[in-house]
């Protein structure tokens, strides 16, 4: 089976991305935390940065995931079967010209998801709801890296058993 390698100087079409820290923000925390009024915007950034870095740290370090602040719900990393569909490595496509298929080997074809659940109760994953999420670029890096050396570490959840 033949690959096509992709025009690499070809046009690129983005979306456009919003950032969620914005003045905005800071005027209304300053408003509602007025003993914070003289901390600046990259000061400000440097602290939301720091506190998610300790939330990718924390998820990634424990098997049992985090619980969030305020109750909002519990982050984890779970283990799940290998997938039907087959995913594209397009590093090794690129450089081989043939279609190659990620075989995680490393994981024994287990694959590790990033999910957030809004009960805290710690084991009751058969009848628990997941939800995905996109995290940030950060995140993911790291506990890719991190899961292809401790995958076993994780709670493995067979969502192919009825």
């Amino acid at each position: 089976m033949s690959y096509k390698v992709p025009n690499k100087k070809g046009n690129r079409v983005r979306k456009p991305t919003k950032s969620i820290v914005d003045y905005k923000m800071l005027i209304n925390f300053k408003n509602k935390h007025p003993e914070y009024s003289s901390i600046t915007k990259t000061d400000f950034n440097k602290i939301i940065r720091e506190f998610n870095s300790n939330i990718v740290k924390t998820t990634i370090d424990n098997r049992d995931g985090l619980r969030l602040p305020e109750r909002l719900g519990l982050l984890q990393i779970l283990t799940f079967p290998k997938p039907k569909r087959k995913f594209i490595d397009f590093g090794k496509s690129n450089k081989d010209g043939v279609i190659r298929y990620h075989g995680n080997w490393e994981t024994d074809n287990k694959i590790g998801k990033i999910v957030f659940s809004n009960t805290l109760n710690g084991y009751s994953y058969k009848n628990c709801r997941f939800w995905g999420l996109n995290p940030s670029r950060y995140f993911k890096k790291e506990m890719s890296e991190q899961f292809k050396r401790k995958w076993q570490k994780y709670i493995y959840v067979d969502n192919k058993r009825k």
